[in-house]
């Protein structure tokens, strides 16, 4: 019985230590993105926000086609109706504020993530949308919480209020959605 006990107390210092750095690197990244935003002007705000909510509906488009796990896919559903309509919502306050959506083309870091999980087919794939949805929706609530503290356009403040409750469900959705 000591024998492996050694190897769990192991494992399980391991695991303990594998989770405090990912939480530390998480709170760098978003700390990363918080201080970024604060230099970033409305028409990149809006350019992150738009392809935030793009890449949402692009990787949850493919989860329909790809993915294996059921919960998963009633998730992606879920993601093109809430990331479609707040992409609605923000070009109608860019438009207010006088900002043009960009185009729809996504820059070299979501298109290399959109090219890697579109060669992902069933649990591979289920895995690795996890994995995004995580990351996005961190970055994505970094995002809108940096503009509602320092941004300078009231329609977008107010978009960037109306979106982050529906960003954070999604990210809390996503976390409860383990690998079964």
């Amino acid at each position: 019985m000591k024998a492996t006990t050694g190897p769990r107390v192991l494992l399980l210092a391991l695991g303990a230590w594998l989770a405090a750095w990912g939480a530390l690197a998480q709170t760098i990244n978003q700390g990363a993105v918080m201080q970024d935003v604060d230099s970033l002007g409305d028409a990149e705000f809006v350019r992150r926000a738009a392809m935030a909510n793009r890449f949402e509906i692009e990787e949850a488009q493919l989860a329909l086609a790809l993915g294996s796990d059921s919960r998963l896919k009633e998730f992606a559903r879920t993601m093109v109706m809430d990331h479609g309509a707040a992409l609605k919502d923000l070009e109608a306050a860019g438009r207010m504020a006088g900002v043009t959506l960009p185009d729809g083309r996504f820059d070299e870091a979501h298109q290399a993530k959109i090219n890697a999980i579109s060669r992902k087919k069933g649990a591979d794939f289920d895995r690795q949308y996890r994995a995004d949805q995580r990351q996005a929706h961190d970055d994505a609530v970094a995002l809108l919480v940096a503009y509602q503290r320092s941004g300078k356009s009231e329609q977008l403040r107010a978009w960037a209020i109306k979106a982050l409750p529906v960003v954070r469900k999604h990210r809390e959705t996503i976390g409860t959605l383990n690998a079964p």
